[in-house]
């Protein structure tokens, strides 16, 4: 797995990929978090706030699941498959509020220019 963006360029892969991903294909962009524990530190206040991990994928359905035997023939005959975009970032409990400001902010730029889901 790559190795997880730091903040700023986090926001600009993520720009990136909701770009290339309504222009191109239209698709879907899914935003994911989950917390991000540390099995080694058994101390209770880092465990009480863990850092949050988020990843932000293009939502690629026509990349081939791998776990079937006719996807890897294919994969094998071409020398590659259609890739599923991925970008990470781990975001320490401080700095949780200001990112999450900054997202906001960055995705309903996003939908004022685009139009915005109906709610």
């Amino acid at each position: 797995m790559p190795a997880h963006l730091g903040h700023e360029e986090f926001f600009t892969s993520l720009t990136n990929l909701l770009n290339t991903t309504s222009q191109k294909t239209r698709g879907s962009v899914y935003l994911t978090q989950k917390p991000l524990l540390n099995t080694n530190n058994t101390t209770t206040e880092s465990a009480s706030q863990p850092s949050i991990l988020i990843r932000a994928t293009d939502g690629n359905t026509n990349a081939p699941n791998l776990k079937t035997a006719e996807a890897k023939k294919k994969v094998s005959k071409t020398g590659s498959a259609a890739s599923k975009v991925k970008i990470s970032t781990v975001v320490s409990p401080d700095d949780l509020e200001a990112f999450y400001a900054r997202l906001t902010t960055s995705l309903e730029y996003r939908g004022s220019n685009y139009g915005a889901c109906p709610g």
